[in-house]
Order: structure tokens, then C-alpha cells, then sequence
């Protein structure tokens, strides 16, 4: 699969200097896990470990001392997903791109933010795309219409470096989102099959890897 976009700049790393240390792998590892505990977000975890190298990416930045937020869709969000949707190289790594922010974020700053100001654009880690967050219903709402999501199961994993807030939907910048909606008036998109033990996102890329001979570079794809 080719590459992802270039990861956008990441605020300055966090106190203790450029001489601190700070185990990015294991946090990413530990997060990961959480996750997978908590129960509801196992394909998000699939796609970090087996499908990408997000992980890998994430506990490098980490590592240097930089802060990230996840905005984690749970499975029932993921497979609402279609084959149209992920049938393009890198498409993972671009969806999970814009689901990424380059600061360290929490429910309460979050939500205080939003009422606040009305509306914040955070930056992604899919250049030059924000995601934009309003105050609704006493929650957090990303994104807008039906391309939303609320922030559904706050703070996951808070460990001052990495936050991860679940979410009940999954975002794409606003162009994506008018070109996906001209795609579905145009032609019926069927949903793919879920699997129960191997996500439903792998179980669609590896049929759209296997296409071009390369499935067998994921051992998921096995």
C-alpha cells in the first residue's frame, strides 16, 4: 500500500526537556490494550497494529516528546464502512490520519472549548484537513450532518501524552464527504460481511489487497 499523508507539524514536545526520555512504543502498546479491555473499538486497534504502521508512527512522535489525541470510532461506526470507501491504497492510514490530533486533548478541555468559543478546528495529522468540534446536546460534536460523531465513551487512555476519546462515527474532511454522497446517489454501495473474529475493515482490505498480489504482507491477510 503506498504511504500516508506527511504527518503535520506536532506542537513542542512536552516538559522535561529534549534530554527526557519518554517511552513512546510502550505507550502506544498500553493504549492499544486499553482498548482492547474496554471493550467496542477492536477494529480500531486492528487497523494500529496489524494493518498500518500507525503504531509505530505514533510511538516515534511520542518518543520525542510530542502529544497526541485519538478520536477512536467503535465498531458498530467502522462497519458502517463500505468497500467504495476503502478500496483506494492508503485508505486506512488516510482515515485514521484525520482521527489523530497533535495535541493532548481530554473531555473537560474538550467540551469546556466548545462552550466557550461555539466551535474549535483542531488540526489532523492529515495535512492541511481540521477537524471542527461544537458543543450539542451536552456532549462533544464532530465533524457535521451526516458525516457527525459524538464523543461516546470519554476518556479511554489519559497518561499526559496520549489521550484517546471514542466516538460514535467516523469523519472525513468535508470534500471527501460530498464525494462519497455524489458516489452513493450514483450506484448502490453494498456493506461488507462482518467477520467475527478478524475485523470487518481488515476482512475488506485484505479482499482489496489480494487483488493486486499483496495480502500476503499482512499476517491477518493469511
Amino acid at each position: 500500500m503506498s504511504p500516508g499523508p506527511s504527518l503535520a507539524p506536532a506542537p513542542a514536545p512536552g516538559p522535561g526537556g529534549p534530554h527526557h526520555h519518554f517511552d513512546g512504543e510502550s505507550q502506544v502498546k498500553d493504549f492499544i490494550q486499553t482498548l482492547l479491555h474496554y471493550g467496542g473499538y477492536n477494529e480500531m486497534a486492528d487497523i494500529l497494529v496489524n494493518l498500518t504502521s500507525l503504531a509505530t508512527e505514533m510511538g516515534r512522535l511520542v518518543s520525542e516528546g510530542y502529544v497526541l489525541t485519538v478520536l477512536a470510532p467503535n465498531d458498530e461506526a467502522m462497519a458502517k464502512l463500505t468497500t467504495d470507501q476503502l478500496s483506494e491504497p492508503g485508505a486506512p492510514e488516510q482515515i485514521i490520519y484525520y482521527h489523530i490530533i497533535p495535541e493532548y486533548q481530554t473531555e473537560e478541555s474538550m467540551y469546556n472549548a466548545v462552550r466557550r468559543f461555539g466551535k474549535i478546528g483542531y488540526d489532523t495529522l492529515r495535512l492541511p484537513h481540521k477537524v471542527v468540534a461544537q458543543e450539542a446536546d451536552g456532549s462533544v460534536k464532530f465533524g457535521s450532518g451526516d458525516g457527525s460523531a459524538y464523543l461516546f465513551d470519554p476518556d479511554i487512555y489519559t497518561d499526559g501524552r496520549i489521550s484517546v476519546q471514542g466516538i460514535d462515527g467516523v469523519l472525513f474532511p468535508e470534500v471527501e464527504k460530498e464525494s462519497t454522497s455524489v458516489k452513493k446517489s450514483v450506484s448502490s454501495v453494498k456493506i461488507a460481511t462482518t467477520t467475527p473474529r478478524r475485523g470487518k475493515l481488515m476482512e475488506v482490505t485484505c479482499r482489496v489487497l489480494g487483488t493486486f498480489g499483496q495480502d500476503s504482507h499482512f499476517t491477518t491477510c493469511q
